[in-house]
C-alpha cells in the first residue's frame, strides 16, 4: 500500500509543483496583511475622529456615534438678498464686447506732433499718406482752437512749449488710451512713416517690456549709456513703459529744461526710470533714412532708403507724396514679382468668388513639389481656399438695445399676392408662432378701386380663412388685419395707414409675401434698429430662376472649379438650388421704430406740401423717406436669414423712373448668374441651328 501512495503523492506533487511559487507568494501576502491590521487598530485614537471634534484632544464617543455624524450629509447654508434701504441702487452692468472682458487690445496708436504753421499742410499729406492703415491717428498741437481739417482728430493743449506738448500729449494717451492700445509711435508731422512695415514691427514686438525703440541719439555731455530717441524719426513706447512713467511727468517738466520734446522725454525717462533709447531689440531693427536737402526720392536707390521705416526731414507736402509714390511703387513691384513667380511655378488654377457676407474668396490650385530623403522628386495638386475680408472690424459706440423688444410685422398685401399669402402665414407660424417669439403681425389689405364692392366675390377671403385657422391653431394669438382701397398703392401711404394706429414706440417690421421671418432675422431687427439713432433696412437673399438653375447635385470633383454662390444655410447633399444673390435693388423689408418714421413723415410734409408732396409719394419708398428727410443712420447690410424663393416682381408703370427700373433690374438679376444665362443662351442658339 505504500507504493502506491508514494506514487500517487509523487505525482500531485509534480502536478503542483508550477503552482507552488504562487501559492507561497498568496499566502505570504494575506499574513503580511492581517498583520498590518493588527498594529493600525492597536495605535489608538482614530486622528480622522479626533478631527470631526472640538478642539482639545480626542473625544470620547463611541464609534457607532462617530460614523453617523461623519456621514451626515451637508446641508447648503441660503443666505437670503437683502438691499439696504439706505444706500442708493446700483445696477451691475456686463460689458458689451467679449473683448472687453478678455483684455484685448489694439496693436498701434499713432500720435503725431504738429504746429499752427504745419497743421493744414504737412500734418494733412500724414493724414493722406497713412491714415488707413493705422487703427487710430490723432494729431496734437499746442494751439489753442486751432481749426481741424476734415478727417482728422486734433487735439489742442493750448501752449507751444515743447516740454509742456510732449508733457501733456503722453498725459492724454495715458488718460485716455492706455488701457486700449499695445504700442504708440509718436512721430512729427516733417516725418514719413512707410505705414506697412511699422505696423508689421509692432506686431513682432513682446508686449511686456519697457521698450524705447527709435533712432538712438547722444545727450551733449552724457555718457554712452544715456541716449533719447529723435523724434524726427519717431518712436515706438510700450504700453508697460508710458504706465510706469505717468506718475513722474510733473515732476520732470518742472525739473528738466529742454528747447527739444524728444530730448526732454529722453532724459525723463533715463532720471525717473533709467531706461534709454534702443535702436534694436529682439532681432527687430528699427531703420530710418535721413533725407538730404533737395533729394530726388525717385532716384534713390541705397538700401538704407529701400528698407527704411521713416524718412526725416520732409519739408513740405509734395514731398511726402513723391516719397509715398516712391514706396507704394516698390511694394507694387514685390508683390506683382511674387506673384509672377507664383504663376509660373506653383499655381494651375485659380478662382474667386465675392460674398458680400464675408469678403472675396480665393480657391487656388497648386501644383508642389515634394522632395523625398533619398533626393526623389514627385508633382502633388493641392487645393486651397483664402478669404479676404470685406473690411477691417471697427468698434463702433452704438446707444444700449436689447433682444426683448416686440416687433410689429406689417404685411402689404396686394390682390396679385393673395394666392402666395398662406404660405407667408405657414412661414410664420413656423418661425415666429411656434418657438413663441415676442412679434405680433398685421395684414394691410390693399383692395383696388373695383374689387371687393357691393355684390363682388371677396379676392382676400382666402387670406382671412388661413389668418383665422392660425388662431385657432395657435390659441392666444391675435392676428389683425386692415383693409384699405387704393387705385395706386404707395409704401409711404400704407404705412400711414398702419402707424396711425400703434404707439410711437412700436417697432415696426415691413415685410413682403415673399419674406420668411424666423427668430434671427427677427433678433437682427431688434438690434440694428435703434430708437432715436438708426433704421434698418436689410439685404435678402434671392434664389434664381429653377428653370435655369436646376438642382444642384453633390459637389464635384476636384479641378472643376467652385460651385455658384448657394443660398445661406442650405444643405447641397440634398440638392440645393444652383444659387442665387444678395437682391441690392430691393428695398422693400425694413426695421425702424414708429417715432421715427412721424418724424422723417412730418419733415416731408414740412418740405413738400399740397400736390408737390402727392406726386413724391408715388416715386418714394419708405426707405427713400428715412434717406432723405431723416437725420438717422440708414444701416442696410445683408441679411442671411432672409432667404426667398425666385419671384418675379410686378413693376406698376406707376412708380417713378428710378424704382421701375429698379424692379425691371431686379427681375433681370435674379433669373440666374452670367454661367447660367450663357448656358441658357447656348442651348438656344443650339436649338435654333438645328
Amino acid at each position: 500500500m505504500a507504493g502506491p501512495t508514494a506514487m500517487r503523492l509523487s505525482s500531485v506533487l509534480a502536478v503542483l509543483r508550477p503552482a507552488l511559487p504562487l501559492i507561497l507568494g498568496l499566502s505570504l501576502g494575506c499574513s503580511l496583511s492581517l498583520l498590518r491590521v493588527s498594529w493600525i487598530q492597536g495605535e489608538g485614537e482614530d486622528p480622522c475622529v479626533v478631527a470631526v471634534g472640538e478642539p482639545g484632544g480626542p473625544q470620547n464617543l463611541d464609534s457607532g456615534t462617530q460614523l453617523d455624524q461623519s456621514d451626515e450629509d451637508f446641508k447648503p447654508r441660503i443666505v437670503p438678498y437683502y438691499r439696504d434701504p439706505n444706500k442708493p441702487y446700483k445696477k451691475v452692468l456686463r460689458t458689451r464686447y467679449i473683448q472687453t472682458e478678455l483684455g484685448s487690445r489694439e496693436r498701434l496708436l499713432v500720435a503725431v506732433l504738429t504746429s499752427r504753421a504745419t497743421l493744414s499742410t504737412l500734418a494733412v499729406a500724414v493724414n493722406r499718406t497713412v491714415a488707413h492703415h493705422f487703427p487710430r491717428l490723432l494729431y496734437f498741437t499746442g494751439q489753442r482752437g486751432a481749426r481741424t481739417p476734415a478727417g482728422m482728430q486734433v487735439v489742442s493743449h493750448g501752449d507751444e512749449r515743447p516740454a509742456w506738448l510732449m508733457s501733456e500729449t503722453l498725459r492724454h494717451l495715458h488718460t485716455h488710451f492706455g488701457a486700449d492700445y499695445d504700442w504708440f509711435f509718436v512721430m512729427q508731422d516733417d516725418t514719413y512713416v512707410q505705414a506697412p512695415r511699422l505696423a508689421a514691427l509692432a506686431g513682432h514686438l513682446s508686449i511686456n517690456q519697457d521698450l524705447y525703440l527709435g533712432r538712438t541719439e547722444e545727450f551733449i555731455g552724457a555718457g554712452e549709456q544715456a541716449r533719447y530717441c529723435h523724434g524726427g524719426f519717431g518712436y515706438l513706447l510700450s504700453r508697460s513703459l508710458l504706465l510706469r512713467l505717468w506718475p513722474h511727468l510733473d515732476g520732470c517738466r518742472g525739473d528738466i529744461l529742454s528747447a527739444r520734446p524728444d530730448e526732454w522725454l529722453g532724459r525723463c525717462l533715463i532720471d525717473s526710470l533709467g531706461i534709454g533709447c534702443v535702436s534694436q531689440h529682439q532681432g527687430q531693427q528699427y531703420r530710418s533714412f535721413e533725407l538730404a536737402k533737395n533729394r530726388d526720392p525717385e532716384k534713390e536707390e541705397s538700401s538704407a532708403f529701400l528698407s527704411a521705416f521713416a524718412v526725416h526731414p520732409v519739408s513740405e507736402g509734395t514731398l511726402m507724396y513723391r516719397l509715398h509714390k516712391r514706396f507704394s511703387a516698390l511694394e507694387l513691384e514685390r508683390a506683382y514679382s511674387e506673384i509672377e513667380q507664383l504663376q509660373k511655378q506653383r499655381l494651375l488654377n485659380g478662382y474667386r468668388r465675392f460674398d458680400p457676407a464675408r469678403g472675396m474668396e480665393y480657391t487656388l490650385d497648386l501644383l508642389l513639389e515634394a522632395v523625398t530623403q533619398r533626393g526623389h522628386r514627385r508633382a502633388l495638386a493641392r487645393r486651397v481656399s483664402l478669404l479676404r475680408p470685406l473690411s477691417r472690424v471697427e468698434i463702433l459706440p452704438m446707444p444700449y438695445v436689447t433682444e426683448a423688444t416686440r416687433v410689429q410685422l406689417v404685411l402689404p398685401l396686394l390682390v396679385a399676392e393673395a394666392a402666395a399669402a398662406p404660405a407667408f402665414l405657414e412661414a410664420f407660424a413656423a418661425g415666429v408662432l411656434e418657438p413663441r417669439e415676442h412679434a405680433l403681425l398685421t395684414l394691410l389689405l390693399v383692395y383696388g378701386p373695383r374689387e371687393g364692392g357691393r355684390g363682388a366675390p371677396d379676392p382676400f377671403l382666402g387670406v382671412k380663412a388661413a389668418a383665422a385657422e392660425l388662431e385657432r391653431r395657435y390659441p392666444g394669438t391675435r392676428l389683425a388685419w386692415l383693409a384699405v382701397r387704393a387705385e395706386a398703392p404707395s409704401q409711404v401711404r400704407l404705412l400711414d395707414v398702419v402707424s396711425k394706429k400703434h404707439p410711437v414706440d412700436t417697432l415696426f417690421f415691413l415685410t413682403t409675401v415673399w419674406t420668411r421671418p424666423g427668430p434671427e432675422v427677427l433678433n437682427r431687427c431688434r438690434m440694428n434698429a435703434i430708437s432715436g439713432w438708426q433704421a434698418f433696412f436689410p439685404v435678402h437673399f434671392q434664389e434664381f430662376s429653377p428653370a435655369l438653375a436646376p438642382q444642384r447635385s453633390p459637389q464635384g470633383p476636384p479641378g472643376a472649379g467652385p460651385d455658384p454662390p448657394s443660398p445661406p444655410g442650405a444643405d447641397p447633399a440634398r440638392g440645393a438650388p444652383a444659387g442665387g444673390r444678395f437682391d441690392r435693388q430691393a428695398s422693400a423689408e425694413g426695421c425702424f421704430y414708429n417715432a421715427d418714421y412721424l418724424a422723417a413723415r412730418a419733415r416731408l410734409a414740412g418740405e413738400l406740401a399740397g400736390q408737390e408732396e402727392e406726386e413724391a409719394l408715388e416715386g418714394l419708398e419708405v426707405v427713400d423717406v428715412f434717406l432723405r428727410f431723416s437725420g438717422l443712420h440708414l444701416f442696410r447690410a445683408v441679411e442671411p436669414g432672409l432667404v426667398q424663393k425666385f419671384s418675379v416682381r410686378d413693376c406698376s408703370p406707376r412708380l417713378s423712373e428710378e424704382l421701375y427700373h429698379r424692379c425691371r433690374l431686379s427681375n433681370l438679376e435674379g433669373l440666374g448668374g452670367r454661367a447660367q444665362l450663357a448656358m441658357a443662351l447656348f442651348e438656344q442658339e443650339q436649338a435654333n441651328s438645328t
